[in-house]
């Protein structure tokens, strides 16, 4: 008898300690003494594996990997300081990994300071971060309360045309005292720097000042070859997405409670994306005007090749909530700011809820040709304090037969359906798509689409599809898309 109290004891030992050792690795945390630095971090476990601290000491690859390396599922890394995958080496995470990055101390000044986590795939490098719906590989802060630019991000940097002097240039945000190969561009335009699917980044980001930032995900010449799908970047100190050049394409992009520009392309970057999400948060903004999309030639030089993006199927939620009235910070400003040098085209979307404007272009543009706009709902809030316009150029022109576009002035029940009943609904959406942690961007009501456009008959876009924005009306399968999103993306 007392035999079988013994076993049963250590029967339940035993369950304890695999519960124990099998919390994801933002739960149970152990301190333990850093003698190389006297500093204390942290060491947190995933079944029974203490953490790995990629960069500077104590993990023996350094600041740099020498040979291939794979980040295995069952170990939580940190991204300590300046992490970097070069030229001929390969980074395969593994689905369901996490990797946390490790805040810095660089603040206002390049050349001083501790800087923060942040990986860098240097030209020639690989990332192989294949996720799947339901285990997605997160990036995110190390912090126990994490916050918007805790760490420094991930830089993927290839060998594709960028519109700069000498076709190449040096990526912002990371000093050149820091060693490593910062460069970026070339004449590889079906360059391949891996693959991202799958991805969350969080909380990342940092602005050393103000032009010389990292963002959540920063593109610096990437090509045609890699692989860019259903990543999220939330909570970002700078941009969401970033794209110097290159020429990759991507698709199911969701940036949300960023607080600078959402989707930042310029330098020449040609690439197509179709299916994103932008939400916008009230209370995140930088200290410069927030836009939704902001494209740039480079600096403002329209020598060269044009930034010549095009997207499609796109949901842009600005700070403006149905039935609110509420000023927004002066921040804000517009859905979409198309400057000098950028030749941004925009299909099958909606845009919605920015204080200013929905659509600004820098300088009067030859719409239908420099500039195109088709298929797409543009809706202005002119309700309460605000008196949201077009600039540079005319709504008629938007309402010229053939571009069957949508251009209303709503007031606070034309944003969203606010009853069940029939309403003037003019984006046709919900008004759970703006909801912070919840968002429902399936539309109440479905706009129609329209690929007659020969830049989207190409090959890469989905030209099945039926609707404009990021969701249609039905469910995902009908409609013929593969968000999955409640089972990988996180508001």
């Amino acid at each position: 008898m007392n035999i079988m109290k013994t076993l049963n004891l250590n029967f339940f030992l035993l369950i304890a300690t695999v519960l124990l050792f099998t919390t994801a690795c933002e739960d149970d945390q152990l301190m333990v003494d850093n003698p190389s630095n006297g500093d204390v971090q942290f060491e947190r476990f995933v079944s029974g594996n203490p953490q790995v601290v990629l960069g500077a000491s104590p993990d023996a690859d350094g600041n740099t990997f020498l040979t291939n390396r794979t980040l295995d599922s069952d170990t939580c890394y940190i991204l300590n300081q300046f992490v970097r995958v070069p030229s001929g080496v390969t980074l395969t995470i593994e689905a369901g990994t996490t990797i946390l990055g490790r805040t810095g101390t660089l603040s206002g000044d390049p050349a001083t300071g501790i800087p923060p986590g942040t990986l860098i795939i240097e030209r020639g490098g690989k990332i192989e971060a294949a996720g799947t719906a339901g285990n997605p590989i997160v990036f995110t802060s190390e912090q126990e309360n994490p916050a918007i630019g805790d760490w420094g991000g991930v830089v993927i940097l290839g060998r594709a045309f960028v519109n700069l002097p000498g076709g190449e240039g040096e990526i912002e945000g990371i000093p050149e005292a820091t060693g490593g190969d910062n460069g970026y561009g070339g004449t590889i335009n079906g360059d391949n720097s891996g693959t991202l699917q799958y991805v969350r980044i969080e909380y990342a980001g940092n602005v050393l000042v103000d032009g010389d930032e990292t963002n959540g995900l920063t593109l610096g010449g990437v090509g045609s070859g890699t692989t860019i799908d259903h990543v999220q970047v939330s909570f970002g100190a700078d941009d969401g997405f970033e794209f110097f050049g290159g020429t990759v394409n991507a698709s199911y992009l969701i940036a949300s409670r960023n607080t600078d520009d959402d989707f930042d392309t310029d330098q020449g970057y040609s690439g197509k994306i179709q299916f994103g999400i932008v939400l916008r948060d009230p209370n995140n903004f930088s200290s410069l005007p927030t836009n939704g999309f902001e494209s740039n030639g480079d600096s403002d030089d329209a020598s060269g090749s044009f930034t010549n993006a095009t997207f499609s199927n796109f949901t842009v939620i600005g700070p403006i909530k149905p039935g609110s009235t509420a000023a927004v910070n002066s921040a804000y400003r517009s859905g979409a700011l198309i400057r000098d040098g950028s030749e941004l085209d925009l299909f099958n979307s909606i845009i919605v809820g920015f204080p200013v404007y929905q659509l600004e272009l820098e300088t009067t543009a030859d719409f239908g040709s420099a500039v195109q706009v088709e298929g797409t709902t543009i809706v202005f809030p002119t309700y309460g304090s605000y008196t949201a316009s077009f600039s540079n150029v005319a709504p008629a022109t938007y309402l010229t037969s053939g571009y069957n576009n949508e251009i209303g002035n709503a007031n606070n029940s034309g944003v969203g359906q606010t009853t069940t009943g029939t309403l003037p609904q003019l984006t046709g959406l919900k008004v759970a798509a703006w909801s912070l942690t919840a968002p429902d961007f399936v539309p109440h009501t479905e706009k129609s689409s329209d690929f007659s456009n020969s830049l989207l008959t190409a090959g890469f876009f989905d030209t099945s599809v039926d609707f404009r924005g990021a969701f249609g009306a039905s469910s995902e399968a009908t409609e013929g898309t593969d968000w999955n999103i409640a089972s990988w993306a996180r508001f």
